[in-house]
């Protein structure tokens, strides 16, 4: 009896450390408030963050950022490429690096690294 009940119980934990209940962002997240790491938003009004586009020249670097970076007061500047990603800095107006970002090539993921 106690051996069935410590097996049932083994079992039990397991079941949940192998099937952890998923964690997503929420659907109505407001994408602009979770920078520099955020942008996603499960479900259709998903950023820029998630878009999991491929990109494949410095171009479409660009534009990906000037979309992510529209209404804002900022501009980019210089965009290096590297094997597996972009490197991008942000700046003001005033030619001041705000932020250096990298743009996953396989995703288009954008990531703050400053």
């Amino acid at each position: 009896m106690m051996k069935t009940f410590f097996i049932v119980c083994l079992l039990l934990l397991a079941g949940f450390l192998i099937n952890p209940e998923p964690s997503f962002a929420q659907p109505d997240c407001n994408w602009r408030q979770q920078r520099p790491y955020g942008g996603y938003c499960r479900g259709p009004k998903w950023g820029w963050y998630g878009a999991r586009n491929p990109v494949k020249i410095v171009e479409e670097a660009r534009k990906l950022l000037e979309r992510y970076f529209k209404g804002e007061n900022v501009a980019v500047g210089k965009i290096t490429e590297h094997e597996w990603y972009f490197e991008a800095e942000i700046m003001d107006k005033k030619d001041n690096r705000l932020d250096r970002v990298i743009i996953d090539k396989r995703t288009g993921r954008i990531r703050s690294i400053y």
